[in-house]
């Protein structure tokens, strides 16, 4: 005590300790700085490289919803064209390939998974990572709507299948709503690469069919955009209006399908 009394009383024989204990805690926290320094590079790294395989996904959806809606619409029309020619007297697999069967189409989301499963969503920006969300979810409509529509056309507890008309009526119904689903679908997917351009710019110049689509989109005016959307939603209900299918609706809505 008396030792420990006397170096404090000998203020020069205080820095030697003090200067070690700086030193010391110093060292403690540039290796904090460091060790955060290199975490967070590490995350941001990683964030960079998930939201450029999530954005090459939702790339690869925008594509195969482009082809579905051009479908789609060709077999509106076509259906159309057929209307006036449909006999009672076949059947509906009979029928089917007259307006080519059935068109799905399959989004892949295993980036989008793999972003929800981790904690790397949580680092991306907040606007960006709802706008994903609220994309993923169309996604979940329409094909959540393809798998309902199948369902009950094929069902026989329905439906007659024997009797052409009536296949008929539940084939306008089905590619109706897939039109107006897959329309609103791919407005979506256009409005988010119009938002986020930036980051599709190099897989919009890698895929010129592609960039010619989104192109032709980008370029209309906010009105312009308005009343081609207008125009194709007119298109799409003509097709649907009819007392049978409104009849298919009403048994939908009883039976709860």
């Amino acid at each position: 005590m008396f030792n420990l009394v006397s170096k404090l009383k000998n203020r020069r024989s205080l820095w030697p300790y003090f200067f070690e204990f700086f030193t010391v805690l110093l060292s403690v926290y540039l290796a904090f700085l460091i060790t955060e320094w290199r975490e967070s590079h590490k995350e941001k790294k990683e964030t960079k490289i998930a939201i450029e395989r999530l954005n090459q996904e939702i790339f690869q959806n925008y594509k195969a919803i482009i082809d579905f809606d051009k479908a789609v619409e060709k077999r509106l029309e076509r259906m159309q064209m057929i209307e006036d020619i449909i006999e009672p007297k076949y059947n509906f697999f009979d029928y089917n390939p007259v307006f080519g069967g059935f068109r799905s189409v399959n989004f892949s989301n295993a980036s989008w998974n793999r972003i929800c499963d981790s904690k790397i969503g949580n680092l991306m920006p907040i606007n960006y990572i709802k706008d994903t969300h609220a994309l993923y979810n169309s996604n979940n409509n329409l094909t959540e709507h393809n798998t309902l529509i199948s369902k009950i056309m094929f069902s026989d507890l329905s439906f007659d299948n024997k009797k052409c008309i009536i296949a008929y009526d539940i084939a306008k119904l089905y590619v109706w709503q897939q039109a107006v689903w897959g329309n609103s679908t791919i407005n979506n997917y256009t409005e988010f690469i119009q938002k986020y351009r930036t980051d599709f710019q190099t897989l919009l110049q890698q895929d010129s069919a592609t960039n010619a689509y989104f192109s032709s989109q980008d370029a209309l005016s906010d009105e312009e955009w308005r009343e081609m959307r207008k125009e194709k939603q007119q298109f799409m209900y003509k097709i649907i209006i009819s007392n049978k299918s409104r009849e298919i609706f009403d048994k939908m809505k009883a039976q709860k399908l």
